[in-house]
Parts: structure tokens; C-alpha cells; sequence
């Protein structure tokens, strides 16, 4: 009888201690948005939606968001005030994307890479010339989500972004998941 009961009691301990754990863990991994706006990129094409930065987050961040997408076609532009671009393009069922962008960064010649964050699902790295590796010093961001069956792969521009602009590009790519109820 002592037994069982000395038993049930450490199982209690054990599991309620696991469940302050896991909502503490969870209560860590919430992303605060108070510097961003909601965009529901189903008329784009897109059954999602994506937070963005808003004009109070001092990036040079717009009012009013602008989304370049010709329709039918597999890329998107976001574009939110001088500093803030993100590009999405749609890789279907293809599911080797960041394998394959793993393998191109790690060949680069001419570019000291420095990988600050890698995920699963993104890589967060800074870049800097060869030959004059003090002098500029930009930050990239490279991502895949998988939703509803599509692979979209998250970029920023070419030219790299500071740090605080790619901190914002991270969030924003976080934020991307499928509508509820996609009218």
C-alpha cells in the first residue's frame, strides 16, 4: 500500500515538473511583435500569412507594405520602405533546397562566411570580402517552409542587410504559416 502510494506521488512530481518545463520552454520561444503588422498574402497567391515590419520599428519602414508577384507566376517581392525586402520563391514538392544552399555558400571563393544561426529551416550568417574582410561586413538570411505541401524559399537581398534589418527578416520569416480558413 506505501509503495503504490509513494509510487503515484513521484509520478505526479515528475509529470507536473515536465509540464512547467515544457510551458517555460514554450513561454521562451514566443517572438514578440510589437514593432510588426499582419499581411494575409492569400490574394498574392498564397494561402498564409506574414508579419512585417511596421513604420515603428526604425528601419525606414513604410505605412504600406508593397507585394511585386505577376500572377501565376512563383516569385514574390515584399518590399517595406528602403531597408526591408524579402523575396519568396515557390519550389512546389522540391525538398532539397537547403542542402543544395548549403553546399553553394561552402564554395563561395571570394567571401569569408561566418554562420551566426543555423535551423532547420534557416541559416543566418554574415558575409565579408576576401580581400578586405574589415571593411564591409553584411548579414544574409536563407529559409525554407514547408506549408501545405509547397516548399517557399525565404531570401533577403543579394547586396546583404544590416544586422537590425535581418533581425526583423527572421521574425517575419517565423511569422509565415498557413491561414485557418483560406477563402
Amino acid at each position: 500500500m506505501e509503495f503504490k502510494f509513494f509510487f503515484f506521488v513521484t509520478l505526479f512530481i515528475v509529470f507536473s515538473c515536465s509540464e512547467k518545463n515544457i510551458e517555460k520552454k514554450q513561454s521562451q520561444t514566443q517572438i514578440d511583435y510589437y514593432q510588426f503588422r499582419e499581411v494575409n498574402l492569400v490574394s498574392f497567391g498564397i494561402p498564409a500569412t506574414l508579419m512585417i515590419p511596421n513604420e515603428t520599428a526604425g528601419i525606414g519602414a513604410s505605412f504600406e507594405p508593397k507585394i511585386y508577384h505577376d500572377d501565376g507566376g512563383f516569385k514574390w517581392h515584399i518590399n517595406v520602405g528602403r531597408h526591408f525586402n524579402i523575396h519568396i520563391e515557390d519550389y512546389g514538392d522540391y525538398q532539397y533546397l537547403m542542402p543544395e544552399f548549403l553546399r553553394r555558400i561552402n564554395t563561395k571563393d571570394i567571401f569569408n562566411i561566418e554562420i551566426i544561426e543555423k535551423t532547420n529551416d534557416y541559416i543566418l550568417y554574415k558575409r565579408a570580402l576576401k580581400v578586405s574582410p574589415s571593411e564591409v561586413v553584411t548579414y544574409h538570411f536563407y529559409g525554407v517552409k514547408y506549408l501545405n505541401g509547397v516548399y517557399y524559399e525565404f531570401t533577403n537581398q543579394e547586396e546583404g542587410d544590416s544586422k537590425k534589418v535581418i533581425d526583423f527578416i527572421v521574425k517575419s520569416f517565423l511569422s509565415f504559416n498557413m491561414l485557418k480558413n483560406p477563402i
